[in-house]
């Protein structure tokens, strides 16, 4: 079964629930909303405890400044964010009507404005932007955990939005555990258990681990290893990356202004610079350097933070003078280019297993909210689609590969990688051949590659998490072989 069949048949199984409770017209028309989500751009909630840097992340993952960021939380009511021809805001209240908000331009002061009202008058607000980052996916900002919207809707409403998207970004300073206690509360349904496969996790303030400074990062990457390793964690999420948000929304929208000042901070003496970035309070209220005034400097480090000022500036004297050049960099040390690849990998490549999850996902809670006389045949199609989903277990083996749950050699370990779909789901990429490669050769390689990892079934040195891993791999094979790609 390929992922698309795994789809096709979700599909087709979300459908006949449809049909199954048409004379329940709430139900049905949920479900039909379900059905048209299919074709729709990969919605992934960003969600997270208050003040974890949410609209920070969005923007820097946007490319732009559209998210509202404020000091205190402010966003009560979940606004999704997608991809329009034109800037558009839609109010949806609590009673089912849209509201159209006329706007020329997208307005940080009217959003944030928007955000402000209780979820009881707003249900949701609707953010269309003509922005390049959206077109492939729809990104959905929740309230805080522990924001006062949260607590009046209580945490099962939060749960409900959870579910309506296909996958989800948990933004944390640092897992506690009322993170982990909400994590395992929206994967509490059998089809949430069996393909824990849509969260990643983001420590989103990593320059502020320990006491911050230049070690702040490395100090976030140690803890980020140890929950990686994590049992209670691994149970649920893909990836823990540190990420500085902040960083990384400056670097993505860097103004030709900011970079002039900031070169100009970098031509001043080294025993100058280094006084001036003692703290972020001298940095912006200091009175020298007059080329460079306290004003501009407030902004800098209120859009880079001082570490991001501090990076920028090392890197401007190590020579990544011009715009593109400290852009790349910056976004590198914010580890915002390692969020997107695994935002890229684990939710964009693998889109339509997400999918399939998310009409699996659907009939399973419809099945179990409303049981009627009748559904035995629903339920045992469901039951059958989820125990052969390999995409699933493809994803599964592909985190525990990464986060070394899982090990073998290292030729195996990237061999596996690769016909686990890691670098493309496409039989050439999965085979390690370009696109010029002929039908035969990948003929030839898919039985080569099969031949050699059953060999690795009756490995004795295996033990049984690496018997099952090597299952998984044989299966890859197997469909790479049936397959005979054109």
């Amino acid at each position: 079964m390929s992922t698309e069949n795994l789809l096709e048949q979700a599909r087709a199984l979300l459908i006949r629930t449809m049909t199954f409770y048409r004379d329940d017209p709430r139900t049905s028309t949920w479900l039909r909303g379900r059905v048209e989500r299919l074709d729709q751009p990969l919605r992934i909630a960003v969600s997270g405890r208050v003040k974890a840097g949410k609209s920070t992340l969005i923007n820097a993952l946007v490319g732009e400044e559209l998210a509202p960021t404020d000091a205190e939380e402010r966003t009560q009511v979940n606004t999704f964010y997608q991809y329009g021809p034109e800037p558009k805001i839609l109010v949806h209240t609590p009673h089912g009507a849209v509201q159209n908000v006329p706007v020329s331009t997208l307005d940080a002061g009217t959003i944030r404005d928007l955000q402000h009202w209780r979820p009881d008058e707003v249900v949701r607000l609707v953010i269309e932007a003509p922005s390049p980052g959206l077109q492939a996916i729809s990104l959905i900002e929740t309230p805080g955990l522990a924001s006062s919207a949260v607590q009046e809707t209580g945490r099962s409403a939060l749960a409900q939005v959870l579910s309506e998207a296909d996958a989800v970004l948990y933004l944390t300073r640092h897992p506690h555990q009322t993170d982990l206690q909400f994590l395992q509360s929206v994967h509490e349904l059998q089809i949430a258990r069996s393909a824990p496969i849509n969260t990643i996790v983001a420590f989103s303030r990593a320059d502020e681990v320990g006491s911050g400074g230049p070690e702040a990062l490395q100090s976030a990457e140690r803890i980020a290893e140890r929950y990686r390793n994590d049992p209670t964690l691994r149970a649920f999420a893909q990836h823990v990356i540190p990420v500085v948000g902040l960083l990384g929304q400056a670097a993505a929208t860097m103004t030709d202004a900011e970079l002039t000042a900031l070169t100009g901070l970098a031509q001043l003496s080294e025993a100058d610079l280094d006084a001036l970035l003692l703290s972020a309070d001298r940095f912006a209220n200091s009175t020298g350097p007059e080329s460079i005034p306290p004003a501009t400097r407030q902004h800098l480090v209120a859009r880079f933070g001082h570490f991001g000022v501090e990076r920028a500036l090392t890197l401007i004297r190590a020579g990544s003078g011009d715009a593109k050049q400290l852009r790349s960099a910056l976004l590198e040390e914010s580890g915002l280019n390692a969020l997107q690849e695994a935002v890229h990998q684990q939710f964009v490549e693998r889109q339509q297993a997400l999918r399939a999850r998310s009409a699996l996902l659907a009939v399973d809670m419809v099945l179990r909210a409303n049981p009627r006389p009748g559904v035995h045949q629903l339920r045992g199609e469901f039951e059958r689609l989820v125990a052969n989903a390999h995409e699933w277990e493809e994803l599964r083996l592909l985190s525990a590969l990464d986060s070394g749950q899982v090990r073998f050699t290292r030729p195996l370990q990237a061999e596996a990688k690769r016909l686990l779909g890691a670098f493309g789901t496409d039989p050439r990429n999965r085979l390690g051949r370009d696109e010029n490669a002929l039908a035969v050769d990948l003929a030839e390689e898919a039985t080569a590659a099969l031949s050699r990892w059953r060999e690795q079934a009756v490995n004795p040195l295996h033990d049984r998490t690496h018997r099952e891993a090597v299952r998984t791999v044989v299966r890859s094979c197997e469909r790479l072989v049936a397959q005979r790609p054109s």
